[in-house]
């Protein structure tokens, strides 16, 4: 497996074309090269420039990561996002299978992350009494308290403390989802769908 360095514009592209939480970023690049860009596995990756129609769907895509980004980059005029990203990830098949109050906390989280992947860092401000609950490496939640138990937000580079009950988990899910601008009956459906069995 390689690494490589993206930019923010980018990311935030490739977060937005998830079609489900869990998906791999190595996944929806290769479903957008093939299904998109018509490339097949073991073909040279460069886009062809004498196929018109490779350039014109990548240059297409790009354009669109470029939109989408300046415009994820304000939230709207009135402060409230529209929730229908969210609430479309979380319609996912995988969200709909028994999981411990853990799971479904970082499922959820995961898919606020993935709705707002440029503004997802506003949680970093969610903090307790002397204790952060939001960082962004395991290291930072283990020395801002004991018993924290640290988990990463799965396809995130943001970690969570997971050792309070479920009535914080609630609470900090509430907050999360008003850092980034969800309206108050978005965030009740969203504590309806945390709290369903």
């Amino acid at each position: 497996m390689k690494t490589i360095t993206i930019d923010e514009e980018l990311y935030a592209f490739i977060a937005s074309q998830t079609k489900h939480i869990g998906e791999s970023a190595s996944d929806i690049l290769r479903r957008i090269l093939i299904d998109e860009l018509g490339l097949v596995a073991g073909e040279d990756p460069r886009v062809d420039v004498t196929k018109p129609k490779q350039v014109t769907k990548a240059v297409r895509e790009i354009n669109k990561a470029k939109n989408q980004s300046q415009q994820s980059a304000h939230k709207p005029v009135d402060g409230v996002v529209d929730a229908a990203d969210l609430f479309n990830l979380l319609s996912a098949d995988k969200f709909k299978q028994a999981m411990s109050k853990v799971e479904r906390f970082l499922l959820m989280l995961s898919a606020l992350h993935h709705a707002h992947p440029i503004h997802f860092d506003a949680v970093l401000n969610i903090k307790g009494k002397g204790r952060l609950y939001f960082a962004q490496s395991k290291d930072e939640l283990l020395q801002s308290g004991s018993s924290t138990n640290p988990k990463q937000i799965p396809d995130s580079e943001f970690w969570v403390v997971t050792n309070n009950n479920t009535a914080k988990k609630r609470t900090m899910l509430l907050n999360a989802a008003d850092a980034l601008g969800y309206s108050k009956s978005s965030m009740d459906r969203l504590v309806k769908m945390f709290d369903a069995e």
